[in-house]
């Protein structure tokens, strides 16, 4: 078993983290602190030389950059090219084209991404053209139901319960899946949804809903602790995001059989199997009409990547109508529905198993090391 080192950036640490490593028994040091000390971003030497010591100080056979271009470049000096991976999770989506990631990505010599999406945005919008290795994401074992789930059958009072699962800020397309649920109700469907997640939009939602008429039929439910009582809840994930490098929740849901209709962008598309473990809906509809809609506005990405047309594109929201439509597709048909809830199943069972993904990115790290290239036979 290799030994770890983990290098924060800053000393907040999020309690279920720290934890972990406490479990794993890796050592923990802070890239800006010198004992109780932070040091000051100014001169440089100061941060970039505590970087080269630490690196000294573990001689590691390899050093994993975790998703974050920014201030990367003295990592990348003080651990040498040579033994550097970048694990790219979504950081390339970020807003700012600086110097220092253009040359960041120009030095370090190979990246592990977390979707084909991520994958592309790298070659495409950054013009990066070193070694990429897709190791997708998978679920955790502690993240995987107690027991063995069966395949979801609809309710037969047909009173149907939505999920959204998400930190609720402008970037995860709340207010879309509120007035696709107003459509759904205009329509005769007897649906409400829950709302699982915190964040600085939760105000700016609840009026939303308040504003189309919805309070009865939408529950906030905060940050929950427990997560499989929550899929035991809802009949369908809903997840419209305007931007998602991988798209995990949904494959959360989907080991509790519940399918998903979720936004045709980034790496949705390759969680979501069209028409098998739910429907992806292409984004339409201009940012200018998402903030008619209650969407705010903070924190948007400047590109997003189209995977249909295999470009990168300005970002643009789902029509809720289109997401409506989608849903009542998923949900009036008894049989489709748990065909879908059992494929659902299958796909965290055989595509996103965590042994495989550890196996794949060890491999992939491993073989950079010692032969100065990415594995070629991990899996794809």
């Amino acid at each position: 078993m290799p030994d770890h080192d983990v290098v924060a950036c800053g000393r907040r640490v999020h309690p279920l983290i720290r934890s972990r490593l406490e479990d794993s028994q890796a050592a923990l040091a802070f890239e800006k602190y010198a004992g109780r000390f932070k040091l000051p971003k100014w001169p440089a030497a100061l941060r970039a030389g505590r970087q080269r010591r630490l690196v000294a100080s573990c001689q590691p056979d390899a050093v994993v950059i975790w998703n974050r271009l920014r201030d990367s470049v003295d990592t990348l000096a003080a651990a040498g090219a040579e033994r550097t991976i970048y694990w790219e999770r979504g950081a390339s989506w970020f807003v700012g084209d600086s110097r220092e990631k253009r040359r960041f990505l120009a030095e370090v010599p190979a990246i592990i991404c977390n979707s084909h999406a991520a994958r592309r945005m790298l070659e495409l919008r950054w013009g990066y053209q070193g070694q990429i290795r897709v190791v997708h994401n998978a679920l955790r074992p502690s993240l995987l139901p107690a027991e063995m789930v069966q395949p979801r059958r609809l309710p037969e009072t047909r009173q149907i319960t939505l999920g959204l699962v998400a930190r609720l800020q402008p970037i995860k397309g709340v207010t879309l899946a509120i007035h696709a649920l107003a459509l759904l109700r205009a329509q005769g469907w007897d649906a409400s949804l829950r709302i699982a997640g915190d964040g600085p939009e939760a105000q700016r939602l609840q009026e939303e809903v308040q504003r189309v008429g919805m309070g009865e039929h939408v529950i906030f439910e905060g940050l929950l602790a427990d997560m499989s009582a929550f899929y035991q809840r809802i009949d369908l994930l809903v997840h419209p995001a305007l931007r998602e490098p991988f798209g995990q929740i949904a494959v959360e849901a989907g080991a509790y059989g519940i399918p998903a209709v979720v936004a045709a962008v980034d790496g949705l598309v390759e969680v979501i199997e069209e028409g098998v473990t739910g429907l992806c809906v292409k984004p339409t509809l201009p940012l200018s009409d998402y903030r008619e809609l209650g969407g705010g506005e903070n924190d948007l990405p400047p590109y997003v990547y189209d995977p249909v047309a295999d470009a990168i594109d300005t970002p643009r929201v789902v029509d809720p109508g289109e997401l409506a439509r989608a849903i009542a597709i998923c949900l009036d048909d008894v049989d489709r529905y748990q065909a879908m809830s059992a494929q659902a199943i299958a796909a965290v069972a055989h595509r996103f198993v965590f042994d495989d993904h550890v196996h794949d990115a060890l491999a992939s790290i491993d073989a950079f090391v010692h032969l100065g290239r990415l594995d070629p036979g991990a899996r794809p």
